[in-house]
This record gives structure tokens, sequence and C-alpha cells, in this order.
């Protein structure tokens, strides 16, 4: 599919002239996601913000109601969507892992295609079906470069697409790593990275990260919470577990403190600064693309909750950094332009929720669960085979049954899950497939049918899709480090995340109307001047004036037919 992006990309790109009033057309766009920033706590902190988040958010351009409108709201599947302008059922990356037909799992970005450097298994971007808007770019000025980096890979391969100049995430035992293709070097494509790795490994030696509290009012959010079997006493900050007896790069306590610390994103930013300069990104005329994705404020969410004073922490540093990484961006007087949203929203750990009114509650799931349903279906229909493999989010028909047993397993298995307790709806994949969701409807509106067929996909997606009633945890968690949180449902606070615009001069405004992350791709397309393939999104107009950005695009609202 690798091959097939480029070539529709390519096709479809003409050079036009750039619509984008209110400053000079940027010759670097700068396209941050924050990994579960969801609209719930964007607007929980946004009075509290005082650095980057606080200069976008009060001098750019802010959608606070935005959208991934789909209901697969995972990390892989949000990315895939926001450099796209498509919904998951067109990129193809419908969840985090899917099940090919002989139920073997399969990770969004494995690639047979590709090494990863110390790794087994390859990492790409060839399960994506469409191009990026670095490839758009690309196709229409071979000089411009796409560089990507986060604290996860599959946040870094859905953002750069198939055509990357680099892209690198953090591996806990090497550093930085990356890709190689066909035709690279393992040696080359590190090379970018290899100092900072180093300078790394130096640091540490001398003295290991902390994570020092910064503001009063996080540690009044202090106290101790015991989910399911698991008390956490929640403090700031977390205390840096170490067992002695191993290189600090090497101990497994180390390597789960740092995913869930201000420290991974710190080191995402300092790499993404240093990668500007050493692809003179901006800088040659063309207009390039850095793509970052920060990944600690999912980690952080999983592992102790949103509402803590952990979360709290972990947003005024990384409140802070933005400042520091837009200022030192200043300071290289490149014309440059930030968009940035979320792959996700999330919710806080059942139990607290349920402190707050809210009918929330933790179940088991798992392997149980599937085993009981499995063994009622094989008994009902005399099969001498499992019939089902999966999660409680999508269950899948075992390859063994022809057509007709197919159909009755997803019969039974929809008439058995009728009675289920705390399941609001289950949809086969024909259903979700046969759904037409009118051009016009607002994302706020999507029922939930059209929720999941937004995140279909004809090969990939299971036969049933469940959607459990809101406010649900999953997972039972019995030592630190366990997950206590999640997201992942077709729900608003899964769903919804702000979108924000600011570039220098920028006369920003608010709009609180529903957008979707669909959008930032045309509208990024429509402000430097490049021409889009079919997208889902429209271009969302970023000129305060009577001008619009979205002057010379095909994408505007005013001209999508329902």
């Amino acid at each position: 599919m690798r091959n097939a992006a480029l070539v529709l990309g390519a096709a479809v790109l003409s050079c036009a002239a750039p619509a984008f009033a209110a400053a000079p057309p940027p010759k670097l766009i700068v396209a941050i996601s924050i990994d579960q920033f969801s609209a719930n706590l964007f607007e929980q902190y946004r009075s509290q913000f005082r650095g980057g988040l606080a200069r976008l958010a009060g001098e750019g351009v802010v959608f606070p109601n935005g959208y991934q409108s789909h209901a697969a709201t995972e990390t892989c599947p949000g990315h895939s969507t926001l450099l796209t302008g498509r919904h998951p059922a067109a990129t193809g990356i419908v969840a985090n892992t899917w099940f090919a037909p002989d139920g073997q799992k399969i990770y969004c970005v494995q690639d047979d295609g590709t090494t990863v450097p110390g790794r087994e298994q390859g990492r790409g971007p060839a399960n994506l079906r469409v191009s990026t808007l670095g490839e758009w770019l690309h196709a229409a000025d071979p000089a411009s470069r796409t560089v990507a980096v986060s604290g996860k890979d599959r946040a870094a391969i859905m953002m750069s697409g198939h055509d990357p100049a680099a892209v690198y995430w953090w591996d806990d035992e090497r550093g930085f790593n990356t890709y190689v293709g066909p035709g690279q070097t393992a040696a080359a494509r590190l090379l970018p990275v290899a100092a900072f790795n180093a300078e790394i490994e130096r640091r540490w030696a001398k003295a290991p990260p902390q994570w020092r509290p910064t503001t009063r009012r996080c540690a009044a959010l202090d106290g101790a919470q015991t989910y399911g079997a698991l008390r956490l006493d929640h403090r700031v900050p977390p205390p840096l577990p170490r067992d002695g007896a191993r290189p600090l790069r090497a101990d497994p306590g180390f390597q789960r403190w740092l995913r869930a610390s201000p420290e991974l994103d710190r080191l995402t930013l300092a790499l993404a600064e240093h990668l500007v300069d050493d692809f003179a990104l901006g800088a040659r005329g063309a207009t390039d693309l850095l793509a970052v994705s920060l990944s600690a404020t999912d980690y952080v969410g999983h592992r102790y909750g949103n509402q803590g004073p952990e979360m709290c922490e972990q947003l005024a540093q990384l409140d802070a950094m933005l400042g520091d990484f837009l200022a030192r961006l200043d300071r290289r007087g490149r014309p440059y332009l930030v968009v940035l949203s979320a792959d996700h929203g999330a919710m806080d750990a059942a139990e607290r929720v349920a402190e707050r009114g809210v009918p929330a509650q933790r179940l088991s799931g798992g392997k149980a669960w599937l085993a009981q349903l499995n063994e009622r279906i094989r008994s009902e229909l005399k099969l001498a085979y499992a019939p089902l493999f999966g999660d409680e989010q999508a269950l899948y028909v075992s390859a063994r049954a022809d057509a007709a047993q197919r159909a009755k397993i997803v019969a039974a298995v929809k008439a058995a899950l009728a009675g289920q307790p705390h399941l609001v709806a289950a949809y086969t994949r024909d259903e979700a497939l046969a759904a037409k969701i009118p051009a016009a409807r607002p994302a706020d509106e999507l029922s939930l049918l059209e929720r999941v067929a937004e995140s279909t996909d004809a090969q990939r997606s299971g036969d049933l899709q469940l959607i459990w009633q809101p406010y649900i945890s999953y997972g039972q968690p019995e030592q630190p480090g366990d997950t206590i949180a999640g997201h992942g449902s077709p729900w608003n606070y899964d769903r919804r995340v702000p979108i924000l615009f600011w570039w220098p001069g920028a006369r920003g405004f608010e709009q609180s109307l529903p957008v979707e992350t669909v959008d930032i791709a045309p509208t990024l397309a429509a402000v430097v001047g490049v021409a889009t393939p079919a997208v889902d999104g429209v271009c969302r107009d970023l000129d305060r004036g009577a001008a619009s950005t979205c002057a010379l695009s095909k994408n505007r609202p005013d001209v999508r037919t329902p």
C-alpha cells in the first residue's frame, strides 16, 4: 500500500497560490499531538497555563470542541487522522492492534518490509492506506522534508506517512530508534540521533532524572486511593524506583518510571529542536513538516489517572516545556505555524469518577469473559472449535467457519450478548459498512453506529464491534505500574480534543462549534497552497478578517454536498 498512497498523492497535487493573509506563508509546519490530551483536561487547566499552551490558547485560533469523531479512540487510529484528513475507515488503522483471519494479532505499524535496529519485528507505514500532509508537500516540492519524533513508534509513523526524511521514537533499551527500509542502512538512519542518544547516556550516568514538583496547587491533590486490588499513594513527585542491581538504562523500574513522567516529553522536544537544525527545516525555501507527538500525558493518565497530582504536574511542566520550545523556534527567525491537537481523550479511573456522582464501574473482562462466551456459542451450535477470538471491543469469527456457519455464529453471539450487563450495542461489520453518514452531519451528533462506521474496515475490523456503557474501566490492577484508567470508547470524554492553530502575529479567535481532527490536514494544505487528494475533513478558515485561508480549497464546507 505504500506505493499506492504515494501515487495517489502525486497524482492530484498541484501548486496553488498561498491563501494566508495574516502572515507570510509558513516555511515550517509544526504539528504537535499531546497523547490523551482531552478537551476536558484542556478546559480544566487552561486558566493555569503560563507557557506554550497559554501562548497557543491565548493568541491563536482555538477550536475547543474538536473531535476524533470515530469510535476506536486509541493512539494509532487517532494519530492516523491528524495529518491525512481521513477517518480510520479510510486509513485502515482501525485500532492499535487487530486480528488476521487466522487469529494472529497485528500491530498497527508492524511492517515486514523494514527492520528496526535491535528489534526482531519491523516497523513502518505499510498498514497506512492513505497519504499524509507531508507526502502532499513532498509531491508538490521534492525539496520538502518531513521529520517526526515521538515517545511511541505508532504515533511518529502515523504522522510522518510513507516518505519521511526521518522518523524517530523512544526505545527503552536504545534511546531514540527508527526503522530501516530497503536500500537504507541503520548507520545512516540513526546518524542524526547517535550523538543525542550518547549525550543522554552521559547525563544520566552522572545524575538520574527526577520528577521535581513545580506547583503547590498540584500537591494539594495528594491522597491515597484504591483501584481494584491496588492502593496508590498519590503524591508529587512519584519516587524513582531502583533495584540497584543494574545500570540505570537497563533497570525496568526506571524504564517504566521514565515513560510516565515529564522527562519523556522533555527528551522528545529536545530531539525535535535538534532535528530542526540537523535537517534545516524551514530554512531552505521549501515548506517542511515537523511532527511531534508527546506521549507522557498518556502514560501518566493510564498509570495514575487524570485527576490526581501527577497529571496536574505533567501538564504544568509540559506547558513550560512547550513555551521554551516555541521561544527557541522564534529565535531561529523562520516563518512557522503550529497546530496542536490530540489522538484521543480519556476518563479518570472508575473509582474516582464514582466519587463524583457518576455511576462508574470497574469490570474484569479479559480472557475469562471471552472463554465463557466461546463455550456458550460452541455448545449451542454444536461446533468442534472455539468460534470466537478478539477482546471486549471487537469479536472475530474463526476462519474455520464457512459463510453459513459465520452467519449463524454472529446471530448467536448477538443473541447471547443481548442480556449482557453493561452492554449498549453490538454492531456487525456489515451494519457498520452499510451505514451512510451525511457529509454535513456535525461530529457531536453522530449516532453510535455512525461513530463505529468511521472506524470500520472490511478486512481488518471484527465481525462484531461492542459498545459498553460509559464510565467503565477494564482490568483489575494489582501492583504499581498497572493501568488504572484508559480510553477507547465512543463516548465524548474519549472523543473530544482541543484543536489549536498559532503563528507569529496571529489574530486569534475562538470558535466553539464542533470540528474534527480530519479538518486539520486540509486546513494546513490550504494555508501553504497545496492541493489534497480526497479527504473526509473540511478546510477551516484561520483568518479573522474578511479574507479566507480556505479561498482556494476544494474542501470548503460551503462547497460540500451532503
